[in-house]
């Protein structure tokens, strides 16, 4: 009974090593350079219109829910909102690209003039008829999360 009991935690023990070792595998640079060749500068385009507050350059990208979600009022009320918190973007730092299903998610840090910590943003791209298109957009960061 205590050997089976003792290879069985082994068996448990070797899985779950196999699976956390399978999360430190590294990205295709090939294909993170290619995501980024579209994703860098829709990314700065979107920061730099908040920057700007300019809604044409922010929502230049955006697929048409994004668009219908986030209109020109409601990026006005929630940009002064952000930048009022953190500030004005500085720049970025590019950490990832991920796949699920048909999006690809690209994860950045970026500097605000008024948040000391990094902000954590996220933008969720996918094809629309041969163009990469924005289909989700997070920013989080200490500050942002502070009621």
């Amino acid at each position: 009974m205590e050997k089976i009991t003792v290879s069985g935690l082994m068996v448990v023990v070797t899985i779950a090593a196999v699976v956390m070792l399978a999360g430190c595998v590294e990205e295709n640079p090939v294909y993170s350079d290619q995501v980024r060749a579209y994703a860098d500068p829709i990314t700065e385009n979107i920061l730099s219109g908040m920057n700007e507050n300019n809604y044409s350059r922010y929502a230049g990208h955006f697929d048409q829910t994004m668009k219908t979600a986030m209109n020109e009022a409601v990026f006005n009320e929630t940009n002064m909102l952000v930048r009022s918190k953190i500030g004005d973007y500085v720049s970025k730092e590019f950490l990832k690209v991920e796949s699920k299903n048909q999006y690809t998610v690209v994860h950045y840090n970026a500097r605000f003039t008024d948040e000391p910590e990094d902000v954590t943003v996220r933008v969720v791209f996918q094809e629309v008829m041969g163009e990469m298109k924005v289909s989700g957009l997070w920013l989080d960061s200490p500050i942002l999360r502070e009621k």
